[in-house]
């Protein structure tokens, strides 16, 4: 249940800390034991569950502990796959085994005390807020100093802490900043502990944006070649600011779609160390973020082309959409994914002001549905190989394999047969190209590709998003160079 590290937690040597036994350890909760704030857990639990609730509870946010206990009632939290401090909370088991009381008084609610006592197994005793009185600074130190009036130890992290540090007969300091280090020290209680962990940088915005990601955003250059302007300097800058606009909007729904799926990411075995996930980011600035990044998306993208700005709130709709409640619709959901990636193209046609290709769209939505049933088929195929009924959280069970199987070929195949009668209706008569032969080379080595990555799925070793797979696999990148060849060959 919890991640401790045997070698923390199974030390018989270890000392514990410099403190008398008889001297009770308070701790705090969030930020010091939990590597996060059940606060802003809970609101977006509530958030995305219901956001008339989260609305409803934001308009009594004055009152902080009626606001908590809003939230409380309304939220259902996780407690066991939460990202704990493993190092208190080994800590914690050598104090607890050493014979000190160990007590749990956070400002967080008393039903989130509770829970968390009860997932973790450690504390002696568990308060929080009532709904009336909000247990943080100077209202939890009057309490400590009613309930153990012989004095305490503190493990706290924040500027808050800094009245019960100054109390406290010795401290444990959590992920404090060098100020409260100073006040800590200048106020002369000792430091029996620091625990610390790195602070988040730009690698980890990085990761929490998916970065790698916006590699699936250069479809939008794909309308600057199929409609022959790539030789325009203004639309292929005009191109590159869409690319970046749509990049920025795309990681803006990414934040929200990990801050939603925070449950479910926690139980998965690779998820589990993202960044929102494991807590390394703080859900708070997630919360910021995001729609400050979908905002400015949005207005760069007006101020582009009123088009491309619609196209993106289309995006958005339907990622939220996607991310709330149609993941777990079986079969929709690969469709939805096929609509997002034919959006990419459609955006490229608008953010250049040219006409949107009736063939292009076709293609595109049919080759994307399939690509997206292919990644869905590895991911059923090694459900039913497990023996495993459903797949968390998707609404797929393994003996579907045979239905995604049929739908992601037949899907594959139907964008081919759209290509080739793109090339010989529209292409070849267009009078764009002068070598109309060399574009056929184009549906003939697609379907190479897509035999490729269908017997890969089939053999449930497709890991990737396939769009990403292509950019990483040599082969598809080779065949990827021999059909621009092919495409400025007919040129």
């Amino acid at each position: 249940m919890l991640a401790v590290p045997a070698d923390a937690s199974d030390r018989r040597d270890d000392p514990g800390l410099a403190a008398a036994v008889a001297m009770p350890l308070v701790v705090d909760l969030d930020g010091t034991l939990l590597l996060g704030d059940t606060l802003f857990e809970c609101f977006s639990a509530v958030l995305f569950r219901s956001p008339r609730a989260a609305a409803t509870a934001l308009l009594g946010l004055r009152d902080r502990a009626a606001f908590k206990r809003t939230l409380a009632a309304h939220a259902i939290l996780e407690l066991a796959d939460m990202p704990w401090r493993d190092e208190l909370v080994a800590l914690l088991r050598t104090e607890r085994a050493r014979g000190r009381a160990v007590h749990l008084v956070t400002a967080a609610d008393q039903a989130v005390a509770d829970g968390v006592a009860a997932a973790l197994g450690l504390f002696d005793s568990a308060t929080g807020s009532d709904g009336v009185r909000n247990l943080k600074g100077l209202a939890k130190l009057a309490h400590l100093r009613e309930r153990f009036p012989d004095g305490f130890l503190y493990a706290g992290d924040s500027p808050a802490d800094l009245p019960l540090f100054a109390a406290a007969a010795g401290a444990v300091l959590c992920d404090v900043s060098r100020r409260v280090a100073a006040e800590v020290e200048r106020c002369g209680t000792p430091v029996l502990a620091t625990l610390s962990r790195p602070r988040p940088g730009v690698r980890v915005w990085l990761a929490a944006m998916r970065v790698h990601q916006w590699s699936k955003n250069i479809l939008l250059f794909v309308p600057l070649f199929v409609g022959h302007v790539f030789d325009d300097p203004h639309k292929v800058a005009t191109a590159i600011a869409g690319f970046l606009v749509l990049s920025l909007m795309v990681s803006g729904t990414y934040l929200l779609n990990d801050i939603s799926d925070l449950a479910a990411d926690r139980r998965h075995p690779t998820k589990r160390r993202r960044p929102f996930a494991s807590g390394a980011l703080p859900l708070s600035l997630g919360l910021v973020a995001a729609p400050v990044m979908i905002a400015a998306a949005l207005v760069a993208g007006a101020l582009l082309s009123p088009a491309f700005a619609l196209l993106l709130l289309l995006y958005l709709a339907l990622t939220t959409a996607y991310s709330l409640v149609l993941k777990r619709e079986p079969l929709t959901d690969v469709f939805v994914i096929g609509g997002l990636f034919t959006l990419r193209v459609a955006m490229g046609a608008a953010v250049l002001g040219i006409v949107q290709s009736p063939w292009l769209l076709s293609f595109a939505l049919a080759f994307f549905v399939s690509l997206a049933l292919a990644k869905r088929h590895a991911e059923v195929i090694r459900a039913y190989r497990a023996d495993t009924n459903e797949i968390a959280g998707r609404g797929y069970r393994g003996d579907d394999w045979p239905l995604t199987l049929a739908f992601g070929v037949g899907a594959g195949l139907f964008s081919l047969v759209i290509m080739l009668l793109y090339l010989a209706n529209d292409a070849a008569p267009s009078g764009f190209y002068r070598h109309t032969v060399w574009l056929y080379a184009v549906p003939v080595l697609m379907a190479l590709w897509l035999q490729r990555i269908w017997l890969i799925a089939q053999r449930g070793e497709l890991a990737d998003d396939p769009v990403v797979f292509a950019l990483q696999d040599p082969r598809s990148l080779v065949l990827g160079a021999i059909v621009g060849s092919a495409f400025f060959g007919a040129i």
